[in-house]
């Protein structure tokens, strides 16, 4: 056998190794920590020699084979629970800072003061030098870190908005949260109720990690041979290490380069949340970790601002001469312009036999919302398993429509017509996903928003759908006035 193939036989038995290693510690959470468990099946774990360390970032769980082996057990547990939560904060997914080492330390941070892992981590009181740093959030971490480096982050640079600190904000310091809106519903922007979230009374949070007693201590002091011993690892190139995953001056900077928002699957992880706080499924998280989470929870993902979003994302511009406005340059010896912003927008609704009367109630109303928000004119389709009727052009809005269908559901009568009628900016198709996964539409230049009637058919359909566009679902208390649907 080559050199080159048995050390690839070497690398695929470390892998797999320290592959096992990582499941062994997870499943010993399934009974006691079901919440850490939740989050971790949420993802893919993968093993990138590339790496120093562990990190997680769009869905993955990325580690260092010899760093893995190179841990004693309970070690590795630490390491495994404190990125556990690190997903339950949100921190890869809607926190991140502009400096990606500053994130990784904030976030290490507001890790350890809800965990208090027994990981060489500090707490904030010891590296910001006063107990009065206790029990803030990851933005707070992060300016008063910056401020030390003598860097004060720019609001504007900041990719977290400011309402977003109280995510995980010190329990009785809720801030209000301004929410982008459409149309005339102001009135129900708002915090979740989880505002008055109780003042914190453990202050010790006092945890215990349970451990699998599977006979395989042994493993984590002694190295096989097939993974490097401790020696080996802390002399490694990359430092496959404890220190160097404490250490944000070592590896911050790789750990954090790959947070990037994600919507679903933040939505996904809050939900699970949610879960362990309805089921008392806490496990044995200590009592300040249970509120920072419960901050955590703001409404659902809001179908408004994703209208919102997706409205100006196909909005095109006319540009047309007039005397009535000067030319900048040249006065009233020239004419001036005037731009219209208009798009060409369709709405197909899914009139399918699983879709209630109320649903299409809602889905007409959020057609008539779009006239609230400036657009001039849309075209609305329905259908169930084809489309039901020629597009019709609504130029304002409309309290009655007669509709025809209730069928089955093939979302991909949808895609086709949009290959054959390609002169629209963008689609919003409404529906509860009941169907067959469709084709990607050959037409890249039209936008797609998947409107999903409840949270429960986003959850079902929208990781299917969301390589096809933008996804989002409907809080049906939170529609305008009805549309009579008959």
């Amino acid at each position: 056998m080559s050199d080159s193939a048995a050390s690839g036989k070497t690398d695929s038995k470390r892998d797999a190794k320290a592959r096992e290693r990582i499941t062994r510690v997870v499943e010993s959470w399934y009974l006691v920590d079901p919440l850490l468990f939740a989050a971790w099946t949420l993802h893919e774990v993968v093993a990138k020699p590339e790496i120093a360390t562990l990190r997680v970032a769009h869905g993955r769980v990325e580690f260092n084979p010899a760093f893995v082996s190179s841990l004693k057990r309970d070690e590795l547990g630490e390491v495994l629970r404190f990125e556990a939560m690190r997903i339950l904060l949100g921190h890869p997914y809607a926190r991140r800072q502009p400096k990606t080492e500053l994130s990784y330390s904030a976030s290490n941070l507001t890790v350890q003061e809800c965990l208090r892992s027994k990981l060489p981590m500090p707490r904030p009181r010891e590296v910001l030098g006063s107990e009065t740093h206790d029990h803030q959030y990851f933005e707070y971490y992060y300016r008063q870190l910056a401020e030390r480096e003598g860097d004060q982050p720019d609001p504007s640079e900041d990719s977290t908005p400011e309402p977003d600190q109280s995510d995980d904000s010190k329990p009785g310091e809720g801030t209000s949260h301004p929410e982008e809106t459409l149309g005339d519903d102001s009135s129900d922007a708002g915090d979740s109720g989880n505002d008055a979230v109780a003042e914190q009374r453990d202050e010790t949070g006092d945890e215990s990690s349970v451990e699998e007693d599977d006979g395989s201590s042994a493993e984590s002091n002694e190295p096989t041979p097939d993974s490097p011993s401790l020696e080996q690892a802390a002399d490694s190139s990359v430092g496959n290490d404890l220190e160097s995953y404490v250490d944000p001056s070592q590896t911050g900077a790789e750990n954090a380069d790959q947070w990037d928002a994600d919507d679903l699957l933040h939505e996904e992880i809050k939900s699970a949340v949610a879960d362990a706080a309805e089921n008392g499924g806490w496990g044995t998280l200590p009592g300040h970790a249970q509120e920072r989470l419960l901050a955590t929870l703001r409404p659902p993902l809001d179908y408004r601002s994703i209208l919102r979003q997706f409205r100006q994302s196909v909005l095109s511009v006319d540009r047309r001469l007039t005397r009535m406005r000067p030319s900048r340059r040249y006065g009233f010896a020239q004419m001036g312009s005037r731009y219209d912003f208009t798009t060409r927008l369709l709405f197909a609704v899914d009139v399918s036999g699983s879709m209630s009367h109320r649903d299409l109630q809602n889905g007409f109303s959020i057609i008539n919302r779009f006239f609230q928000y400036g657009i001039r004119s849309i075209d609305v389709v329905w259908f169930d398993t084809q489309i039901r009727c020629e597009p019709l052009t609504f130029r304002s809005a409309r309290r009655d429509v007669s509709i025809t269908g209730r069928g089955g559901t093939d979302l991909g009568c949808v895609t086709e017509f949009i290959d054959e009628h390609r002169g629209y900016d963008g689609v919003v198709v409404f529906t509860d996903g009941d169907s067959p996964h469709p084709k990607r539409p050959a037409n890249r230049q039209t936008r797609i928003l998947w409107l999903f009637n409840t949270q429960a058919a986003f959850r079902k359909s929208a990781s299917d759908l969301k390589s096809l566009g933008h996804v989002a679902f409907l809080k049906p208390s939170r529609v305008g006035s009805p549309v009579h649907a008959s």
